[in-house]
């Protein structure tokens, strides 16, 4: 949860606490970036678009990684901030169940990460979800049922459906009125290339550049 808790509120501070806003575009596992107490940091802002308040920008070129594009902005150049939600819902899975978004060495029906991961909540196969390699204990069924549930929010087919990054921040960690539109800043931290196994619980994340290790396998 430290890690997901973390980015989260980094593209928060990006959508909903700078003005203009930005949208980053390329949200994935090697973009999110650890300190040695492995607070997140969100970094590569390399093609990330300032928009103003309320807008979309619309396209011919999109651009991001294969596997975190939304299907709408893959399929019709339209970019909102429910793009970098559909990414992060992305890695969200990645970080449950330990698989890349795309991976061609697995069996036909597990190749894409969204559509297995959509199967198996649909089979109630929660558990088979989890990264078998994640240290015991498991993640207790009410945390894991409320992070599937914000995975399945985020990718919804419906890009107006999905919650903004503030809402998933409060359904990530537990609030009793989860979609509360309350914004709460980053804090700022120093920056290391030294790490430690992670822990599961913290508050910490910013934007920062690409000095600090990444957390993709």
């Amino acid at each position: 949860m430290k890690i997901a808790v973390g980015t989260a509120k980094g593209i928060a501070y990006l959508h909903e606490g700078l003005e203009p806003k930005v949208v980053h575009r390329d949200i994935k596992s090697s973009n999110i970036l650890l300190d040695k107490r492995w607070n997140p940091k969100v970094s590569d802002f390399g093609m990330a678009k300032v928009l103003g308040p309320g807008s979309s920008y619309v396209t011919t070129r999109v651009m991001g990684t294969f596997g975190y594009v939304a299907p709408e902005y893959a399929s019709t150049g339209m970019l909102n901030e429910s793009s970098d939600v559909y990414s992060f819902g992305v890695l969200l899975m990645e970080l449950i169940s330990g698989r890349s978004p795309v991976d061609y060495n697995r069996p036909a029906g597990e190749v894409n990460l969204v559509e297995w991961f959509r199967a198996m909540v649909g089979a109630r196969r929660v558990e088979d979800l989890v990264d078998p390699r994640i240290p015991a204990p498991p993640p207790p069924p009410r945390v894991l049922n409320r992070v599937l549930l914000v995975c399945l929010r985020c990718i919804d087919a419906d890009a107006h459906k999905r919650p903004r990054m503030g809402q998933i921040v409060h359904m990530l960690e537990g609030d009793e009125f989860p979609f509360r539109t309350e914004h709460r800043s980053p804090r700022a931290s120093h920056r290391t290339s030294t790490g430690s196994r992670p822990s599961l619980l913290s508050e910490n994340v910013g934007a920062t550049d690409d000095s600090d290790k990444s957390m993709a396998r």
